[in-house]
């Protein structure tokens, strides 16, 4: 968003301060921080905290899910792995008792996010579907489809798929260029010299960079401007022009630097010690290196600690200290088998997540059938009640021949009125009184045999 309308925005929350707090200013205060979320994550976490205290205050839990997600994005973009999850925890638990699809997919994305800075792709990958199954269940639009592939494509390029990642990134450039949402737009054309550049197209890759970052500058996204400066700073390096690419790597570590983005500023550290080595800059190489590899370690990239620890072995051997290139080299050795085996536990618990999914789907359908027999029972029941209030109250009969007028006023025989109006049906018959009165016998009682003749 444009620093005008940020600032216009900031001005309306300062007329809103004076007001009794309500629904307007929370939603404002969300509205301020995604709008800050990349150009100036600590303003955005601010704003967005402010708004889920208020939010939780006064009643509003769709806002207070908002609010969650965006504190969710500034932790995972900050490194902060396990503030994240727990931000999208609360917000899934909100979105679940509000029946919340689309809110539900949000939350999905923030941690398929997570899980692809951890370097857990599969994981990432996983979520992202489930994100877009979702959205695609409540209509969401072209544009939120098409932010659900930019992110699919992202895997499939990390996992070397990439006919795969180019098809999902040309599904959503094709939506935002017709649309002409530039900051998207951004993203896709950085993706995608990303996948040009494993193909090895690079005169391609060189093309789309440098149209993400014309875009990101202007825009002022300062995390993307630090996301591209470092591609590009990795292509040039691979086309040998190493002065070039030292530029690139020292402008998108500030930029990271700035935001506070831990992982950039890892990654980044270790690509301008890499590039240290080449150049035989071995004292900077080795504080940049080292730098990346305790910022990886403390966050647990294993993925990125990998990287660092690769980097730090070439540098001690080209220092001649086979001692400490054989200490790094064993780390290397244990990361590499604990990140494989992370894989594998990933699985597991995505096996594990798969089944208790099942499981809860299967109680919910048993409890929708229990509910409908109960249903059926109570109109059955309704219907019986029913029955019998029609056959209360006062009803009109004749004190001679002892009809029953109805409702129309029609006179009927009683035990046809009866059976009208309840589930009763009569037989007949002839009491004591009657049988005397009318026959003068009294045909319920036992009649004596008759004499047989001799």
């Amino acid at each position: 968003m444009p620093n005008e309308e940020i600032i216009a925005l900031e001005k309306e929350l300062e007329k809103l301060r004076l007001e009794p707090p309500g629904s307007e200013l929370v939603s404002l205060l969300n509205k301020i921080a995604l709008s800050e979320i990349h150009s100036d994550p600590r303003k955005s976490e601010a704003y967005a905290l402010e708004a889920h205290d208020l939010a939780g205050e006064l009643g509003f839990p769709v806002e207070q899910a908002r609010s969650c997600n965006m504190l969710g994005t500034v932790n995972q973009e900050a490194g902060n792995f396990a503030e994240a999850m727990s931000y999208c925890r609360k917000s899934m638990e909100i979105s679940e008792k509000l029946e919340d699809k689309n809110g539900m997919a949000s939350v999905h994305g923030i941690m398929a996010s997570s899980y692809r800075s951890q370097g857990m792709i599969d994981k990432a990958l996983e979520h992202y579907h489930e994100s877009l199954r979702r959205k695609q269940e409540c209509g969401a639009g072209k544009d939120e489809l098409a932010l659900c592939y930019l992110n699919i494509g992202a895997c499939y390029s990390s996992l070397l798929r990439l006919d795969l990642a180019q098809s999902s990134y040309e599904y959503s450039r094709k939506i935002w260029e017709e649309s002409g949402n530039r900051a998207k737009l951004a993203y896709i054309y950085n993706n995608m010299g990303s996948v040009y550049g494993k193909k090895e197209e690079l005169d391609k890759a060189q093309e789309y960079f440098q149209k993400a970052l014309d875009i990101r500058e202007d825009l002022g996204d300062k995390k993307g401007i630090a996301s591209t400066l470092c591609n590009l700073g990795s292509l040039q390096q691979n086309l040998g022009d190493n002065i070039s690419a030292l530029d690139f790597f020292t402008r998108s570590l500030e930029q990271f630097e700035e935001i506070g983005n831990k992982r950039g500023i890892a990654y980044t550290c270790n690509c301008l010690g890499g590039l240290h080595i080449i150049l035989g800059r071995l004292d900077e190489a080795e504080e940049l290196i080292s730098r990346g590899l305790s910022i990886t370690r403390k966050l647990k990239i294993k993925d990125c600690e990998i990287l660092c620890l690769e980097n730090i072995t070439d540098l001690y051997e080209a220092k001649g200290d086979l001692q400490q290139v054989v200490v790094y080299f064993r780390e290397l050795k244990i990361c590499l088998e604990e990140y494989l085996n992370e894989k594998s536990m990933d699985k597991v618990a995505g096996l594990q997540v798969q089944f208790e999914t099942e499981k809860k789907e299967k109680e919910a359908e048993i409890c929708r059938l229990k509910n409908l027999e109960l249903s059926r029972k109570n109109d059955q029941l309704r219907d019986a009640l029913a029955h019998v209030k029609k056959l209360q109250g006062l009803l009109p009969i004749c004190a001679s021949c002892k009809k029953v007028r109805d409702d129309d006023g029609y006179w009927k025989q009683i035990e046809f009125y009866i059976s009208e109006h309840s589930d009763a049906q009569f037989t007949h018959g002839i009491c004591p009184e009657c049988s005397i009165k009318q026959f003068g016998i009294d045909f319920n009682l036992e009649q004596p045999e008759e004499k047989k003749s001799k």
